[in-house]
């Protein structure tokens, strides 16, 4: 059985395959593979809710900042207790930020 990974946004374990990438970056602001972290599809979702891919290219443009984006806290505090196997579908946002 393959070995348990962390996801990079909320810690949660789980099997590599599970695992998306989030470039941190956005390819079309000029992100490499140097710019991808490896999230769970629940972490992914979130990110995308609530910000345009220029706001994640200006503002957070690595995991350390979107771990400590305001608008992620009530999120990050959830998801922590959460199992793996929970996955709740993201609202999207009528006006991202």
């Amino acid at each position: 059985m393959p070995e348990a990974v962390p996801c990079a946004l909320c810690g949660r374990p789980f099997a590599p395959g599970q695992l998306t990438r989030h470039h941190c970056l956005p390819r079309e602001k000029g992100g490499t593979q140097e710019h991808v972290e490896r999230i769970c599809r629940q972490c992914h979702g979130m990110i995308h809710a609530p910000y345009t891919n220029e706001t994640l290219a200006a503002v957070y443009p690595d995991i350390e900042n979107l771990r400590k984006a305001p608008e992620l806290q009530g999120y990050m505090r959830w998801v922590r207790r959460q199992p793996p196997t929970r996955h709740k579908r993201n609202r999207p946002r009528k006006k991202k930020i």
